[in-house]
């Protein structure tokens, strides 16, 4: 099983800026991508500071299905 973020923290412009994982850890929005990006997080192919995301809709897929609901 990978990470799971379970919260998040703003700055004053609505931005995230960190994130909470479900075993404790607070990583950066920067580390947080990383994490994405190599598959160390479950379902989650990318993130951004806006609180969008992307996950690969099926194993071996190119396309990828969006969201907007991680703030």
């Amino acid at each position: 099983m990978g990470t799971k973020f379970v919260r998040v923290r703003k700055d004053g412009f609505g931005n995230i800026t960190h994130l909470l994982t479900n075993d404790g850890h607070v990583v950066s929005i920067d580390e947080a991508r990383t994490m994405a990006q190599n598959g160390e997080v479950d379902s989650l192919s990318d993130l951004h500071a806006d609180g969008t995301w992307e996950i690969n809709n099926t194993a071996g897929s190119t396309e990828y299905g969006k969201g907007n609901n991680l703030d």
